[in-house]
């Protein structure tokens, strides 16, 4: 394509500063790939000229292929996109709680609450999807998980998590407590159960890690509403850990110690 003004390039204008309005970004090779083999569809394929070759087969027959040079590539999307490979994805279903509810079997989820950097959600994703969690809640300030960056440092693990509406945290972490599930508030917070002694407060198999955001940790009411509150002690005089490594330290324990085999249902 020569023509940069072609509406149907819109989605991949200027990436650096907005996302398309309706769907998502996925860039790279490896992340193309994967999403191209999801359940997730896709609606278009910018490929720089020359390359078309390694995608062409893997491309749905009716999805729109766009070829480019890569000098145009670059002005379009406002930065020379990595591995000259860019898919315009349609957005999965986020859930309502009602479905997340009804999980019967043994299950470890992640909650979200006001999480920000798109690296920390990325990075989060990523180790949810190695230890086997598939199911993320999505509460209030939270950034979406399907923007380009969260995709990519999440190496495009969110292509296969479910995701569920958490827009109302305290007062349906009350109501899932009612029908048996765990949850554990991530605190800094001395009076709060240490992270080791943490398995064995927990009786259910249906448990859930609540993460907050970056600076401020989680609101108080959502705190005060799950069933648990830990926190995971340091030495050395350090006060915090980055909320993707802190976050990951608890999923493993969760997993490790439930006894429960999280393969993906």
């Amino acid at each position: 394509m020569r023509d940069l003004d072609d509406p149907r390039l819109s989605p991949y204008r200027n990436l650096r500063h907005h996302e398309p309005d309706g769907g998502f970004i996925a860039e790279g090779s490896v992340v193309v790939r994967r999403l191209l083999q999801s359940d997730l569809g896709v609606q278009s394929v910018l490929i720089h000229e020359g390359r078309e070759a390694k995608y062409l087969p893997l491309i749905p027959d009716g999805v729109p292929v766009y070829l480019i040079t890569r000098e145009l590539g670059k002005e379009l999307a406002g930065y020379d996109f990595h591995r000259g490979v860019l898919a315009h994805g349609i957005n999965p279903t986020i859930h309502p709680m009602e479905r997340f509810r009804d999980i019967a079997q043994p299950s470890l989820a992640l909650a979200l609450v006001g999480l920000s950097d798109p690296e920390n959600v990325g990075s989060l994703l990523r180790s949810a999807a190695a230890l086997g969690v598939r199911d993320i809640l999505l509460g209030p300030q939270t950034i979406s998980p399907m923007t380009r960056r969260v995709i990519r440092v999440s190496m495009a693990s969110v292509f296969r998590h479910r995701f569920y509406q958490f827009d109302q945290p305290a007062e349906q972490l009350r109501d899932l407590a009612t029908a048996g599930f765990a949850s554990i508030a991530t605190l800094l917070d001395d009076t709060a159960i240490p992270l080791i002694d943490l398995p064995q407060a927990i009786t259910s198999k249906r448990r859930i890690l609540i993460v907050g955001n970056e600076a401020n940790g989680l609101p108080p009411d959502v705190a005060e509403a799950a069933t648990h509150r830990s926190t995971l002690p340091m030495r050395n005089n350090t006060d915090s850990l980055n909320v993707g490594v802190a976050s990951a330290i608890f999923l493993y324990e969760l997993t490790r110690s439930s006894g429960t085999d999280h393969v993906d249902r």
